[in-house]
């Protein structure tokens, strides 16, 4: 199991940005791609491309081992590459069983994680898919609260970093001020129920006061904490940027976990 020193923030989304304490995770990967029935969404919605994207190189798309019709079109959710060979997700993202009575992480080899492409859809020359060796989930996740909802992916080989393609990113090591501008980044539905897109997609939030998101969900626990952009509540994640990263100030923060219908009010 992973130690629970070097904690990280997971985050969750609602039109707000719930944000957890710890490092490791899982869910039922079923209920993720079932849009009518799933009441949790995983997407970046009124996001936008900048005109050089410095941090696509930090995010990975995790996906089936073998897709269906096309390259890419398994990809349901994204992690942070955190060293050459570990990768930083959601815990609900690679785990099925019925929490009630016993989580099962997936089997590695049904996992498939891409690096060095903002592109889900094509192949480029810089794209690498790398096989999984193990899943570490955290001790403590609960899935009923989304509570220590983290995940680590063991490679099989090395991401090999170019530091323009693929890079390992930072975890953050101190405590962030609200009104921090953060950015969360992935391959999500573009708005509610809409079409999941081949470039990677930013949305920009800001860290809120824990009273922000105390007074807006009953699911905010010890060790959480928000981000939100009040202006724009348009700009938000949904399904297929779960287990991806909240990045502020150059370091990954917190984890895409959770939300409710992305891009509403």
């Amino acid at each position: 199991m992973c130690s629970m020193k070097n904690i990280l923030v997971s985050i969750i989304l609602f039109n707000i940005l719930r944000l957890e304490t710890c490092l490791c995770a899982n869910f039922n990967r079923k209920m993720i791609m079932e849009d009518a029935k799933e009441k949790y969404r995983f997407l970046i919605t009124g996001g936008y491309r900048p005109k050089t994207d410095n941090l696509a190189k930090y995010v990975v798309s995790i996906r089936g081992k073998k897709y269906k019709r096309f390259f890419g079109d398994d990809h349901y959710c994204a992690g942070s590459i955190i060293s050459p060979k570990v990768i930083l997700t959601a815990a609900h993202c690679v785990c099925g069983g019925d929490s009630r009575i016993e989580l099962r992480p997936f089997r590695p080899s049904d996992l498939l994680v891409v690096a060095g492409t903002p592109r889900r859809l094509v192949v480029t020359e810089k794209t690498q898919a790398l096989k999984v060796d193990r899943i570490i989930i955290h001790a403590g996740y609960e899935p009923q609260t989304n509570r220590n909802d983290i995940a680590l992916l063991l490679l099989l080989k090395y991401i090999y970093e170019d530091g323009f393609s693929a890079q390992r990113i930072s975890l953050q090591s101190s405590s962030l001020l609200p009104n921090t501008k953060c950015t969360v980044v992935g391959w999500g539905r573009i708005f509610f129920m809409g079409p999941v897109p081949d470039l990677i997609l930013h949305a920009d939030v800001y860290i809120m006061p824990t009273e922000f998101c105390i007074e807006r969900t009953s699911r905010f626990y010890f060790g959480m904490m928000c981000a939100a952009d009040e202006d724009d509540f348009e700009q938000n994640a949904c399904h297929g940027d779960s287990g991806g990263p909240l990045i502020c100030n150059g370091s990954v923060t917190a984890i895409v976990a959770f939300g409710y219908r992305c891009g509403t009010s």
